[in-house]
Parts: structure tokens; C-alpha cells; sequence
């Protein structure tokens, strides 16, 4: 059999890429297993390819195999060092592993190459929270919100952060701005019951209640806490 003239090798660049596609379809349809295969094999073919190793580290974190991740992610960072994503994806798993000095050192490391990402530093605040660093882990939540005040998640996470620093106003103010975010979210309204009654504002918090009882499955479910709101209005 004779190979056709126009025939044409298929050189290692593109049965790498061809790879690391499979891989990433499979990723796509949560296939983790088979995803870190295809990317293996890209690796084998072309092994200086930082974005291999950083989806072959994704399919390992989505997977739980964090130890796993972090090599690959610190691969990808050895070969390419100022790709903030590759910081990121590491802090997060350093952090889930429960080292928390080295992941607050990569969120940081990310918010050094991109000052406008507010991931990075939502994912530092979190870090720096479980440090009890909370003056910093509240400026962290400040710059989240402040480069995109449209996230509800956000803005919830400081309102958390206020809470526990017993900040009530300033929390007030977030937990109001999260339910103009996404008004048909019940819990929204009843966590918003439950903080004007640890200020004492016990009609305020009947009236979120009721406002609760609007969006909830079952709003039977609220007529214990009614009744106890209730009982302190008198």
C-alpha cells in the first residue's frame, strides 16, 4: 500500500494539542479520570508545556488528589512563573490541605501579577479569616467587592466577616445590598431577621420574616420564629 503523496506527518505540537483537547472535553463532562490520561499523554509527548500540567493539577484538585495538584500546579508555575491563574488554582489547594502560610504567599503572589482580579483576593481573605487576620481578611473583602460589587458572594462573605467581628451595622448594610442582588433569595431575608434581632430591632426583624415567608417552599416553616419574635415585640 502505498502512502498517498500529500500525506503529511502529523509533527509532536499537534498530537499534543489533539491530546490535551480530549482532556479537556473530558474535564468538561466532569470525566476526571480519563481527562488526567489524555493529559499525561500530551505531557509525554511535549514536556515543557506549562498549561499540561496545569490541567492535568485541575483534574487532580476537582478529584481531591491535592497533593497530586500541587506538583503539577507548581510545574506549570516552574515553566511559566508569571501566569497569576497558576498561583491561584495553587493557593487553593494549598489552602484545602491546610496550609495556609504557603497559600496565603500564592494568592498573593497572583495579586502581585494582576492587581484586578477579585478572586485573588477574595481567595486571600478567606485564607487570611482562618488565620484570624480579620482587619486584613475584611481589606481583602473590600477590594473584592470593590472591583466587582455586582457579586453577590462577595459581598455576603464580608457581610459573614462583619458579622463575626460584630460589626451589626456594616453587616446590615451587606446583607441589605445582597438581597437587592437576588430579592427572591429566602435565606437572604431570614439571615437578615436573625441579625436585626441580635441588634434588638425585633419589628425590623418580623418584618424581614414576612418577607422571607414571600419566597420560602414552605412558609409554615417560619411561624416558630414568628411566634418567638413575637413574644419579644410584647
Amino acid at each position: 500500500m502505498s502512502v498517498p503523496s500529500n500525506f503529511k506527518p502529523r509533527d509532536n505540537d499537534e498530537l499534543a494539542d489533539d491530546y490535551n483537547e480530549r482532556g479537556i472535553s473530558y474535564f468538561n463532562l466532569a470525566k476526571y479520570p480519563e481527562a488526567i490520561k489524555e493529559f499525561t499523554k500530551a505531557i509525554k509527548v511535549i514536556g515543557n508545556e506549562p498549561d499540561y500540567y496545569f490541567n492535568r493539577g485541575l483534574s487532580y484538585y476537582s478529584l481531591k488528589m491535592l497533593e497530586q495538584a500541587i506538583e503539577d500546579y507548581k510545574k506549570s508555575i516552574s515553566l511559566l512563573p508569571d501566569h497569576a491563574d497558576y498561583y491561584n488554582a495553587l493557593g487553593s489547594a494549598q489552602e484545602d490541605l491546610g496550609e495556609l502560610d504557603d497559600a496565603e504567599k500564592s494568592f498573593s503572589r497572583a495579586i502581585e501579577l494582576e492587581k484586578d482580579v477579585p478572586d485573588y483576593y477574595y481567595n486571600r481573605g478567606n485564607v487570611l479569616w482562618k488565620k484570624n487576620k480579620l482587619e486584613e481578611a475584611l481589606k481583602d473583602y473590600d477590594n473584592a467587592v470593590r472591583l466587582n460589587s455586582m457579586d453577590q458572594i462577595f459581598v455576603y462573605r464580608r457581610h459573614e466577616l462583619l458579622v463575626h467581628m460584630k460589626r451589626y451595622q456594616e453587616a446590615l448594610n451587606d446583607i441589605n445590598r445582597s438581597i437587592q442582588l437576588v430579592p427572591e433569595n429566602y435565606q437572604y431575608h431570614l439571615i437578615k431577621s436573625e441579625l436585626l434581632e441580635k441588634m434588638e430591632k425585633y419589628n425590623e426583624a418580623l418584618e424581614s420574616l414576612e418577607e422571607a415567608s414571600r419566597y420560602v417552599p414552605d412558609p409554615e416553616q417560619l411561624s416558630q420564629r414568628k411566634a418567638m419574635l413575637l413574644e419579644k415585640i410584647k
